[in-house]
């Protein structure tokens, strides 16, 4: 006889668990980490760093959607991190813009609008209505 997970009390949860708290380390090094540092390092000041934002969250919400990762909890961890990731940027100690003195305003934009969009497109994709309109 052979146990399985079933047989285990709370062993389906806590492997549901585990397998969500991976997902979650996986993207918040993706697509919050990775993201956003390497366009703040390409875009800098420039204008063209909210595009390229929105752009990027397309591919993220929709692998999000793919792995049926549920996003909410992420999100306010994210945004949290992001505010006190910005806030470091215009410290005196900072070494990734020294002698540049960054858009504050710009960079909030620019990654919140990321953040608030992967939600909303995670969202979507992984909602019945995008479903009926590829298979009406």
């Amino acid at each position: 006889m052979i146990l399985g997970l079933d047989d285990i009390p709370g062993g389906a949860g806590v492997l549901s668990f585990l397998i969500w708290l991976g997902l979650s380390g996986l993207f918040y090094l993706v697509c919050y980490q990775a993201v956003l540092n390497v366009l703040d390092d390409v875009t800098k000041n420039s204008l063209l760093k909210i595009p390229a934002m929105l752009v990027a969250a397309v591919p993220s919400a929709g692998l999000m959607a793919i792995l049926h990762y549920q996003f909410l909890i992420l999100f306010f961890l994210s945004a949290i991190a992001n505010y006190f990731r910005i806030k470091s940027f215009s410290q005196e100690e900072s070494k990734k813009f020294a002698g540049m003195k960054i858009n504050k305003p710009l960079f909030f934009i620019a990654s919140y609008g990321y953040l608030i969009l992967v939600l909303l497109l995670a969202d979507y994709f992984q909602s019945d209505e995008l479903g009926k309109l590829l298979n009406p």
